[in-house]
Parts: C-alpha cells; sequence; structure tokens
C-alpha cells in the first residue's frame, strides 16, 4: 500500500494497528495537505453494519471532544473511514502504568468525557463501548472520545433488543442483559472507568466472563473512600451512584454527572497542567515528549533547565526537608524542653522523614513542638494543638511541600529579602493561592517578630519591636492572649501590611497567568510598585508611619533586580519551548513525525 495512492489520494505512512475487524493507517491527504487516519474495513456482512454505523454516528457529530470524521469511502472490497490523525496516549496506557490518577486529573478527564458524551445523546447516539481504551489523551490537555463501531443510534434497525455488545467490564447490567439501551449506559460505563482511576482497580474485573457478568448484575462495590481515603465521600457517592444497577438511581445525563463531580476539583490549573505529567509516566517519547517536556537544549542552560525539570520532585522534597530542619533547630532552642542531644538530634529526624514521607514529616515537624508549646503555656499548647491540627489536615496532608512555603518568609527576612516574597508566590502560583501564601507568609513574619528576642523594628515597617513575647513577664498565663492582640491593637498598620501583601499576590498572579516573558516582567515591576505604594501613601493615607522611601527602596531594588535576572534567565526556556511545539506541529502537518503514534484502536 505504500507505493501508490490510496483511493488516488492518500500517501500511506505507516501502520498504527489492527483488530478483528479493521486495520488503521497514517496517512497523508495529498489533497488537503494533512495529516489523517484511515481505518479500513472489509466489505461483508459481519463488517458492513459496523462501518455503517460508525460512519452514521461520527458524520452527526462535530465536538472538540469526539474524533473527527472527514470522509467515508467504499471500494469493490473495503470501506474506508478518513478520521481526524490524533497523536496521544490511551486512558489505558496511562492507568497501566500509573494504577490510579489523582482526584483533580480524573475529574479533569470525566469532565470532557462527559461533555462529548452530551454531545452524543443530544444527537440520539449512545456509544455503548465507553471503556480506556477508547480514551485518547492528547498533549493539549484534551480528551477524545473513540470508536463508535457500536454506537446505537435511537430508532435504528442497525440494533435491536436482544443483541449483547459492549466490552466487560465496562458494560451495564441492560447491556449484559441484552435489554434495550439509553443515554444512562454510557453513565454506568463511565463511573466505572472513573472508579478505576480513582480507586486503581475495576469494580467488577473477574477472572472469567461469567464470574465479571456476575459482578455486574449481582455485587456491590466497595466504596472508593474506603479504597483510597484521599477521596471525599460526596464524589465517592456520585461514583456509586452512576453504577447504580438500576438505571432509574443514576444520573439522568451526563451534564448532571458532570455538574455533580466538577465541585470536588480542587485545582484551578488547566487541563494540560494537570494531565501533562501522565504522558511522562507512560513513557512518551518522540515529537511529543520534546513538544511537551523541552528539557534537552544545548549549552549549560539547557542542561541547567533539563536537570530543574527531571528532579523537581526531589528538589522539592529537599526545599522542605530544609525548612522544617532549620524550623525545627530555631524552635526548639526558642522553647526549651527537650534535653540539648534530643533537641539536636529532632532536626536530622524531621529531615530524612520530610525526604522520604513529606505529609508524615510535616505532620511529625507539627507534633514534635506540642510539648514545647506546653510547656511554654498551657493555653498556648492548646491553641496550638487546634490550629496545627487544623492546618496538617486542610493543607499540608494533602500538599506538604506548599504548606511550607509561608514559614520562608522569616527566614528571608533575616536576609532583607522577604519583602519580595508576594510578588514570588503571584508570579508561580494561581491568584486563590498566590492571595493564601502571601496573607499566611506576612503573617509568619509579624508573629515571628512579636515572639522574637531579637531588638529593634519589625521588619519592613517603622515600629519599634518592644513586644518579644518569649520573654515577657506573665506570659505562661492567659495574659498571652492580651499580649498576642495588643501589637494587633495598637499597630493596625500590622493588619493593613496583611492586605498589602495579599493585594500584591493577586496583582502578580492575574497578570501573570498566560505566561510570556512580556507579562512576567510587567507582573514583576507592578508588584513592586504597588508594594512601594502600599508602604508609602497607604500608610500616610491611614494615618500610619510610612516607611521612609530611601529604606524602602534599599530593600527593594536587590530583589528587584534579581528577579528580573531570572525571568530573563528563563526567558530562553519558554521561546524554545514554544519553538519546539510550533516545530512538533509543523512535522505533523508534513507528514514527518516520528514512528511513535497513536490513534483509535482498530
Amino acid at each position: 500500500m505504500n507505493e501508490e495512492l490510496l483511493l488516488s489520494r492518500y500517501k500511506i505512512l505507516s501502520k498504527l494497528g489492527s483488530g478483528g475487524f479493521a486495520e488503521v493507517y497514517k496517512a497523508f491527504d495529498t489533497r488537503m495537505e494533512r495529516v489523517v487516519a484511515i481505518k479500513r474495513m472489509p466489505i461483508g456482512p459481519k463488517t458492513a453494519p459496523r462501518a455503517l454505523r460508525e460512519a452514521r454516528t461520527v458524520a452527526l457529530l462535530n465536538h472538540p471532544n469526539i474524533v473527527t470524521l472527514f470522509e467515508f469511502e467504499t471500494t469493490q472490497d473495503y470501506y474506508y473511514l478518513i478520521m481526524e490523525f490524533i497523536e496521544g496516549i490511551t486512558l489505558q496506557e496511562v492507568l497501566t502504568k500509573d494504577g490510579q490518577l489523582s482526584i483533580d486529573q480524573s475529574i479533569a478527564i470525566v469532565s470532557q468525557i462527559c461533555q462529548a458524551l452530551e454531545c452524543a445523546h443530544l444527537n440520539g447516539i449512545i456509544h455503548r463501548d465507553i471503556k480506556p481504551e477508547n480514551l485518547m489523551l492528547l498533549p493539549d490537555g484534551r480528551v477524545k472520545v473513540m470508536d463508535f463501531g457500536i454506537a446505537r443510534l435511537k430508532n435504528s434497525s442497525l440494533t435491536r433488543e436482544g443483541d449483547i455488545v459492549g466490552t466487560l467490564p465496562f458494560m451495564s447490567p441492560e447491556q449484559c442483559n441484552a435489554e434495550d439501551v439509553d443515554e444512562r449506559t454510557d453513565i454506568f460505563s463511565l463511573g466505572v472507568v472513573l472508579y478505576q482511576m480513582l480507586t486503581g482497580v475495576s469494580p467488577f474485573e473477574a477472572e472469567t466472563t461469567g464470574a465479571a457478568l456476575f459482578k455486574i448484575l449481582n455485587s456491590t462495590p466497595l466504596h472508593p473512600a474506603k479504597i483510597n481515603a484521599k477521596i471525599p465521600r460526596g464524589l465517592s457517592n456520585a461514583v456509586l451512584k452512576s453504577i447504580e444497577k438500576d438505571p432509574e438511581k443514576r444520573f439522568e445525563t451526563a451534564a448532571e454527572m458532570r455538574y455533580k463531580i466538577a465541585r470536588y476539583k480542587s485545582s484551578s490549573a488547566s487541563a494540560k497542567k494537570l494531565l501533562s505529567p501522565l504522558f511522562l509516566s507512560a513513557g512518551t517519547e518522540g515529537w511529543m515528549a520534546e513538544a511537551l517536556f523541552p528539557v534537552e537544549f544545548e549549552g549549560s542552560g539547557g542542561r541547567f533547565f533539563g536537570f530543574l525539570y527531571e528532579y523537581q520532585d526531589i528538589l522539592k522534597r529537599f526545599f522542605s526537608s530544609a525548612v522544617v530542619s532549620f524550623l525545627s533547630l530555631f524552635l526548639l532552642q526558642t522553647f526549651p524542653f527537650y534535653a540539648e542531644p534530643l533537641a539536636l538530634a529532632i532536626p536530622l529526624v524531621l529531615l530524612f522523614s520530610v525526604f522520604l514521607f513529606p505529609a508524615f514529616g510535616v505532620g511529625l515537624f507539627l507534633l514534635v513542638l506540642v510539648p514545647a508549646a506546653f510547656s511554654f503555656s498551657v493555653f498556648f499548647g492548646v491553641l496550638y494543638l487546634i490550629l496545627g491540627a487544623a492546618y496538617w489536615l486542610l493543607l499540608s496532608r494533602h500538599r506538604p511541600h506548599l504548606s511550607l512555603v509561608p514559614f520562608v518568609v522569616p527566614l528571608l527576612a533575616k536576609m532583607e529579602i522577604g519583602i519580595v516574597f508576594p510578588v514570588v508566590v503571584g508570579l508561580i502560583f494561581p491568584p486563590l493561592w498566590a492571595v493564601a501564601l502571601a496573607g499566611l507568609g506576612c503573617l509568619s513574619l509579624e508573629l515571628a517578630d512579636i515572639f522574637g528576642t531579637t531588638a529593634g523594628r519589625l521588619h519592613f515597617l517603622n515600629i519599634e519591636n518592644n513586644y518579644h513575647i518569649i520573654g515577657a513577664t506573665g506570659a505562661k498565663s492567659f495574659r498571652l492572649v492580651p499580649l498576642l492582640i495588643e501589637p494587633f491593637v495598637r499597630h493596625p498598620v500590622l493588619l493593613v501590611q496583611i492586605f498589602v501583601w495579599i493585594a500584591v499576590g493577586l496583582l502578580v498572579s492575574l497578570i501573570t497567568q498566560k505566561r510570556s516573558p512580556g507579562r512576567d516582567i510587567f507582573g514583576v515591576i507592578a508588584g513592586f510598585v504597588s508594594l512601594i505604594l502600599g508602604y508609602t501613601w497607604l500608610l500616610e493615607r491611614l494615618g500610619a508611619a510610612a516607611v521612609p522611601f530611601s529604606q524602602l527602596m534599599q530593600q527593594l531594588s536587590f530583589s528587584l533586580i534579581m528577579l528580573l535576572a531570572l525571568l530573563l534567565f528563563f526567558a530562553p526556556y519558554e521561546r524554545l519551548q514554544k519553538e519546539r511545539l510550533e516545530q512538533s506541529i509543523v512535522r505533523e502537518e508534513s507528514g514527518m513525525t516520528g514512528d511513535r503514534s497513536f490513534e483509535e484502536s482498530a
């Protein structure tokens, strides 16, 4: 087939796969000058209904999450479905490698499948074979639903009650009983896929066909939250609702299912950002890896970027373990409770604990400080225990590295660069996270000053630090409460400073959300200008003592130069990334892509 044009138009480039009914080829359309996928099926009594059904159903659909059918051709011996060529990885490949996905990744995938099914169902089409092998993940974050070969057209004679079609263990009970099906059979299959993504196991998997049918018809799957404790109870209930035996108890529509599960997505990151790690874990090679993860550039700069990307998880662990080790060493000296040898050994134990098991290590760090807190004050111990437990349950348990970021501010302040913190978090994190981290970072700095023993002024403010709660008389009683509140009552500027940091973090994050060197530089400059206005003009308007402009510029100038230098250093990385992506698209359109290609299964 490679020597002459197929159908006088298509140059076959490679064979993508084959199955019992069809063969799939990658080809170049010489008329439209684009790469396509061609599914070829021999003409026969078994293949004719399948080919006609798939051509008719896909032709009715035009949706970004459904594979597009360009043309349907026939010859004396074969049917040809000319479809868009999509290059990615199937969900089955991802699950085979990873076992289970994160909650946000699972929701990002299922939400797109729901949108595809909404389109199909509105056009009277039931897919009837939703399974990981028929779901393709693309590098741009999209998910494509494929293979409508056994789809059912409502009011069509191509399918009838009594036909058993589908794939175990994703078939609905009504499919297993050869009953008539409707939209809810696709919801059942999608619920099984979601269950497997969240837990790593299929609810109806069995060694034999008979056993799988029995489980689908009779057994009640284990609650997903009992397999994966990270799954919220509400999401777990939604999964079970989607795989109810009785169709009447399932979600009525794919839209209802999508709205129900979308509320449990905790990240505002794009689908591309959430799903891109799956391409690495599945062993993506060739042009796709270059387009998504361009970490192999020439020169020392390229090697540096490659190192950062390849070892990012290890670097995060190093960061977290170092922060916890330094903090614990300082705090155990500030609140002496443990004997000196133990006080020196604990930071070392925490160093390795956080590096090996981040969430557990951060929890252990918070726990070892409880006796020291009680030794200082019973009230303070109770207060710390409540706040520490809440912080770990709400944040550290799920995002241990992120939960330590605010506690870096006092360390940065000692190096006279802490004031740049709200700009940095705005540059790195999405708006909501930037707001939370900037506010918590400023609060941690102020509390460190108020509790500390260092003489002088409060960091970044024109206020004498006369508090030093640790050495205050009577601090080991309930007088701790007024001692904590007094600085904020006497100097409302401490609350204003928190507001300024939050506003700066939000502003920078909003400006730099759509990343580009120009936006990044503008965002940094806007952040620094806002800090200057906040510490001078705003404080004066509120009747507080403004920070001397010369002092403020002294603290900001070095940080500004350093940040702009870093942005300029990273600009070639973003430019090269964009160039690699554009080159890969050009290679695809010219039919010169590498060997690793994926298209819908035959």
